[in-house]
């Protein structure tokens, strides 16, 4: 695009569209972000497009500085992230052209919105049914009888997923339920070490969002991956939706069908509700595909529930932290990347085991600042629902979570430091066991 004069003036007036807007309104250090690392890339310098380089050539910063402790490349990177996401998800919802900024690095990414194939896909998945539209029908093909054993999964899995919205009502009881304080639950008390300490003292109130297993489904069904942009914007089809076949469409229609959650993250919501103090405010709870980004622009304490996969959301926050769920399309399955190894850690940890199978399996306790905002970030996650399950039992145990703390060698008085502990885990059928902590990293301030 940026190859001729046209493209050039085209592109910059693209550029100016989107930092003049309201999304990055009164944020000129991450409109000036965005205009480097574009116009550097532009230039054919997208290799130079690293942490220590930005820091120096854009912010001043001198070569030798610690990027460990100065994080201003990473956090307003993030802040750019979220700024993007806002943008498509008002005013740039039209545009044929979306920047993005993919996680993990600094390099953006020009992509041209097809208006073919998606557009009719999407119709076909509308959830307003047409009178007397008539659905679907399987061939009775020998060639499309998995197909049709595929589209009889719904047959099956509906009732599950029905009984998972009622777990979930049931924990929500929980949580608003008057009286339910430290003093009948497992006590603040003795958990006044742990990082998260201060998100339920009735300081702030608790947004806790939950996963959303249904497109973390779609994705597998279709081996691809849906953008942060794309779930912010309720565009819920990843590129290779286009081809899922007749019965599963019908299947995506099926799950799409109301907003559901993980069983895993009832149980989760109900140990937090533990946690909270007498006379602490209303915890609200929301489904991942209920968040807008204006919710997250606010000083409450934030709690995610699960991974990138299911809930999209968490990845906005990778620049601020050390250890980052990322996905192999070939084994299509999630993997812990570890940005800044310690002595004796590995740069990735790779399960051996997906959901509800046999083998080992990690997961990712995360806490933090909110960047650009006062409240507090704690991210639940695991590479499969067992992990987030498994991470969430030690979130809520006061005494396992002092032992893991003295494991790490963190100092006592850690409720205001950002951290990130690394779980690792055997599964087996749906059940974790055998949890140990592989690492802890205590996070560059400002995170």
């Amino acid at each position: 695009m940026a190859r001729t004069p046209e493209g050039k003036t085209l592109l910059k007036r693209y550029l100016n569209e989107i930092t003049e807007g309201s999304a990055f309104k009164g944020s000129p250090r991450s409109a000036q972000f965005l205009e480097y690392v574009v116009w550097q890339s532009a230039a054919g310098k997208a290799a130079d497009l690293k942490e220590r380089t930005i820091g120096i050539k854009l912010f001043g910063r001198t070569p030798a500085y610690d990027t460990g402790e100065d994080a201003i490349v990473r956090v307003t990177a993030s802040d750019v992230r979220r700024r993007l996401v806002q943008h498509y998800s008002g005013v740039g919802n039209a545009s044929e052209f979306r920047i993005g900024l993919p996680s993990g690095g600094y390099v953006p990414e020009l992509v041209r919105t097809p208006k073919m194939g998606t557009d009719g896909l999407a119709m076909q998945l509308s959830l307003d049914e047409r009178p007397g539209e008539t659905p679907v029908q399987e061939s009775a093909s020998s060639a499309d009888q998995g197909n049709e054993r595929r589209a009889g999964w719904k047959h099956w899995i509906l009732p599950i997923l029905g009984m998972i919205a009622l777990s979930i009502g049931i924990a929500l009881t929980i949580v608003n339920r008057p009286g339910l304080t430290a003093a009948g639950g497992k006590g603040m008390e003795s958990s006044g070490t742990a990082p998260w300490a201060s998100f339920f003292d009735g300081s702030r109130r608790v947004l806790i969002i939950a996963s959303d297993p249904n497109i973390e489904e779609i994705q597998r069904m279709s081996h691809s991956s849906l953008s942060l942009s794309d779930y912010a914007n309720q565009s819920y089809l990843p590129p290779g939706a286009s081809t899922l076949s007749p019965a599963e469409i019908g299947f995506v229609k099926d799950i799409l069908r109301g907003n559901k959650i993980s069983s895993f993250d009832g149980s989760i919501i109900a140990n937090l509700a533990s946690l909270m103090t007498p006379g602490h405010k209303r915890v609200l709870v929301k489904a991942a595909r209920d968040l807008r980004v204006k919710d997250l622009q606010t000083d409450e304490n934030l709690v995610f529930l699960g991974s990138p996969r299911s809930d999209p959301w968490t990845s906005m926050f990778d620049p601020v932290l050390d250890f980052q769920f990322a996905f192999d399309p070939r084994t299509q399955r999630e993997f812990v990347r570890n940005v800044h190894p310690g002595k004796g850690e590995s740069g990735e940890y790779v399960p051996t085991a997906g959901g509800f199978d046999t083998g080992e399996s990690f997961a990712l306790i995360s806490v933090f600042h909110n960047p650009g905002n006062g409240g507090r970030v704690l991210i639940i996650a695991g590479a499969s629902g067992e992990g987030t399950e498994a991470a969430g039992d030690l979130v809520a145990d006061p005494a396992r979570w002092a032992a893991t703390i003295q494991s790490c060698h963190i100092a006592n008085g850690v409720s205001r430091q950002s951290v990130q502990i690394l779980l690792h885990l055997e599964t087996m059928a749906g059940s974790s066991s055998t949890v140990n902590t592989v690492a802890c990293h205590v996070l560059a301030p400002g995170s």
